[in-house]
């Protein structure tokens, strides 16, 4: 038995060394095509010509190789279950590949609670992972993830070892538990397969995953940080996006799912910047020059980040909502409720991945639903001893009703905050603020700590965002 398998292995060791038209990993057995659309494909040959054929199209296409690279684009149709191939070959070699289904794709990216599996981390769980998991055989071909391993690199790759996987009691465990909720919320509720490349690296910065021009251009010294042995690779500049963005940068993709930022709490004065300089230069990778592909993120949840009662990650979260005003084409969700005190990693993954998929059913999709994004503050009055508080996406209004509405602070003119009671006006997306402390309220916040207990909602259950009157 032991020699057959190493015949076997040998005698595929010795195709693949004959094999002279090569493709990247993220093209494979299992994999998804944006449905509809001019999809890219590329890879290696020693031959002049590449000639690509699938099975929903009877015209072949054909391509030159220049200096042993090739890049092709195949019309793909609507996307359906059905299983689908594709044929490249050149002038002495063939390469099929199998169980292809057309559906949507999407990038999902950022650190640890991106990267989170469905099996969690250890003592930190997923909510409901064990009958998701059970439940995945339901999803076969319905949802299929790509992992790419965590890769550094000083130059950017064309390449990862890694495969296309599809749901099982196994595989799903080891699946990015947000992007797996996102993916299955998508496939509910759009009826076509859904293709998620997963690329996350935990404790990682954002510099890391940007270009290291687009930081110099920002001030940023860019060899000595990359030269200082005391700085994590995880850390440096471009290091993750060479390794683990550049190998699948140009996949037809409909959009982007972003979760990160609790690295970055020092840097939360420029970290709005340094998201739309990233988004920029992913774009322009992708070829998306007017912006079409939806970049969705999360603003990152409340935590004691060492300290409850600091504001380093709520400055954080504030960036990112600053950050909306700069990134064309971008939606950011809510998180104010299902953070935890003492774990960075929130058990609610579901809640995330649904909140992205509603997000993305807006802005690729054409959906149109009302009161969809988490409750955003509007404007505040203060008179008569308290702050009026006007919020958007509470079109129905506001709940909890007849309860106090906790995490609100007033401040007066000597600028001490003070803890402060919230009520709802009834029928009106309006909350009165009032604290027996401030008797002539100049300034309101809420949820303005690194961890706040909070309850305020609309009725779909979204939350409110963070914010504060008082900015200068």
């Amino acid at each position: 038995m032991k020699r057959t398998l190493f015949l076997l292995l040998a005698a595929s060791v010795a195709l693949n060394a004959r094999a002279k038209v090569v493709l990247p990993s993220v093209f494979g057995d299992n994999m998804v095509l944006q449905q509809q659309q001019k999809v890219r494909i590329w890879g290696d040959s020693d031959q002049k010509e590449v000639t690509l054929s699938t099975s929903w199209s009877d015209t072949p296409v054909c391509v030159e190789v220049t200096g042993g690279r090739w890049t092709a684009e195949i019309e793909t149709p609507a996307g359906s279950y059905a299983p689908q191939t594709l044929t490249v070959r050149d002038a002495d070699s063939e390469l099929t590949f199998g169980n292809i289904l057309i559906g949507e794709v999407w990038v999902c990216s950022g650190q640890s609670n991106m990267y989170m599996p469905l099996r969690g981390y250890t003592g930190q769980p997923v909510e409901g992972a064990m009958r998701t998991a059970l439940e995945s055989p339901q999803y076969h071909n319905r949802i299929r993830m790509i992992t790419l391993p965590k890769k550094e690199a000083e130059t950017p790759q064309r390449d990862f070892e890694g495969h296309w996987d599809i749901p099982t009691p196994v595989t799903s465990q080891l699946m990015s538990a947000v992007a797996y909720y996102f993916a299955q919320t998508l496939t509910q509720t759009l009826d076509v397969p859904i293709g998620i490349i997963s690329t996350s690296w935990g404790g990682s910065k954002i510099e890391a995953w940007m270009a290291p021009a687009s930081l110099r251009g920002m001030g940023y010294d860019v060899d000595r940080i990359n030269a200082d042995p005391k700085i994590q690779q995880r850390a440096k500049c471009g290091l993750l996006y060479n390794g683990l963005i550049a190998p699948v940068a140009g996949y037809t993709a409909r959009g982007f799912a972003w979760y990160q930022g609790e690295s970055n709490r020092r840097e939360a004065g420029h970290y709005a910047r340094l998201m739309q300089e990233m988004v920029k230069y992913w774009r322009t990778q992708w070829g998306d020059a007017k912006a079409a592909m939806p970049f969705l993120y999360v603003q990152i949840a409340p935590h004691d980040y060492k300290n409850a009662d600091a504001t380093d990650g709520v400055a954080v979260m504030e960036a990112q909502s600053d950050a909306l005003e700069l990134i064309p084409n971008a939606a950011m969700i809510a998180t104010t409720d299902i953070g935890e005190e003492t774990c960075i990693h929130p058990r609610k993954k579901r809640e995330v991945g649904e909140r992205l998929a509603a997000e993305a059913l807006i802005r690729a999709y054409g959906m149109r639903l009302a009161c969809w994004s988490g409750v955003r503050f509007h404007n505040a009055e203060f008179s008569d001893g308290k702050a009026v508080v006007t919020f958007d996406n509470a079109r129905y209004g506001l709940t909890p009703q007849d309860e106090d509405i906790t995490g609100f602070e007033l401040a007066g003119s000597d600028g001490v905050f003070h803890p402060a009671v919230g009520r709802i006006v009834k029928s009106k997306p309006v909350v009165e603020v009032t604290s027996e402390a401030v008797a002539a309220p100049i300034a309101v916040r809420y949820a303005f700590h690194n961890y706040t207990p909070t309850n305020l909602r609309n009725t779909l259950g979204l939350p409110a965002f963070p914010f504060r009157t008082d900015r200068e």
